[in-house]
């Protein structure tokens, strides 16, 4: 015979497996509302009119990259045939060399901001060609002013 008292027990017994998994499946519904976000930049051509940065500018780094947040720090680490008076209240300049393999035809940049986080991630996309030259690269972005805590991560893809 059923007792009444093992009966009741498995209902409550499979009414928390139930509520354990709508709650689980709710937690993970408001995590995956957050989307990262694309973030327009900007770069010297396109600003300063500035031509073949490159190749022409030129900055001591060697395989990295550092964020530039005034006018008198780019003068001091920054040379070549580009010499704008940077908008440093609107941006930062994240400059930097990566030596390559073969020869470069162009850079591309995506910038997202993780929704979590707010911190930022440039994605460097060099597009290269068979020629056997082995170019050590300027690469850079004018991006939005960084906030007090907020950092950026660059992703270096060749392509």
């Amino acid at each position: 015979m059923n007792n009444p008292k093992n009966k009741n027990m498995k209902n409550i017994i499979l009414l928390i497996i139930v509520l354990i998994g709508f709650y689980s499946c709710k937690k993970i519904d408001e995590n995956n509302n957050c989307e990262n976000k694309k973030k327009s930049i900007t770069n010297l051509e396109s600003e300063y009119g500035c031509v073949n940065t490159k190749g022409q500018m030129q900055i001591d780094l060697l395989n990295d990259f550092t964020i530039i947040k005034t006018q008198i720090i780019f003068d001091s680490l920054v040379s070549g045939n580009c010499n704008p008076n940077i908008d440093f209240n609107t941006y930062d300049l994240l400059i930097g060399k990566k030596g390559l393999a073969n020869g470069n035809d162009t850079i591309y940049y995506e910038l997202t901001e993780n929704c979590e986080t707010e911190n930022l991630n440039l994605k460097v996309n060099f597009i290269n060609n068979m020629t056997m030259i082995a170019p050590n690269i300027t690469y850079h972005s004018l991006i939005p002013k960084l906030k007090s805590g907020q950092s950026i991560d660059v992703e270096i893809i060749i392509n």
